[in-house]
């Protein structure tokens, strides 16, 4: 018989995950507010915000992180979690979003064409705002159902 693996992330995997993916969401955020209602005047029209690039550059950097976090759930996390069958749609919900975040990125600093920028940018942004959330349900529900494993043994 296998012993029991729990499907519980190291401390460093919460921290790494958690901090990565708030900066993540928080400049991504910040970034589109920037850039479609905080507009600045310049000589010849309006121009885009000076905090713009660097809302981008603390989201690249941030995202690198989130990478090698994401890597390391495949180890553990995700093999044995796949037994939780009440988290299993939800954390493959979480794969597919940073799976298709993780395209999208790439397509906007290597865009495919000129034509294809502002629809790719959409779908980034739209699924990167909605990651939030879908993160928050998976992580509160693995914590109830912790607990209420822990009280039922």
């Amino acid at each position: 018989m296998y012993p029991v693996h729990k499907a519980r992330l190291a401390r460093w995997q919460v921290i790494v995950l958690c901090t990565s993916g708030l900066l993540l969401w928080a400049s991504g955020a910040a970034w589109l507010a920037l850039h479609y209602f905080a507009q600045v005047e310049g000589p010849f029209g309006p121009q885009s915000n000076p905090l713009e690039p660097w809302m981008l550059r603390c989201h690249g950097a941030a995202m690198l992180v989130m990478l090698v976090g994401a890597g390391s759930l495949l180890v553990v996390h995700v093999w044995h979690g796949w037994k939780h069958r009440r988290q299993r749609w939800i954390g493959l919900a979480l794969l597919g979003v940073l799976t298709l975040l993780t395209i999208t990125g790439y397509l906007l600093y290597y865009p495919p064409g000129d034509d294809a920028h502002a629809t790719v940018s959409a779908i980034h942004w739209v699924i990167g705002l909605g990651a939030l959330p879908l993160f928050l349900w998976h992580y509160l529900k693995g914590r109830r159902a912790r607990r209420r494993r822990g009280h039922a043994a």
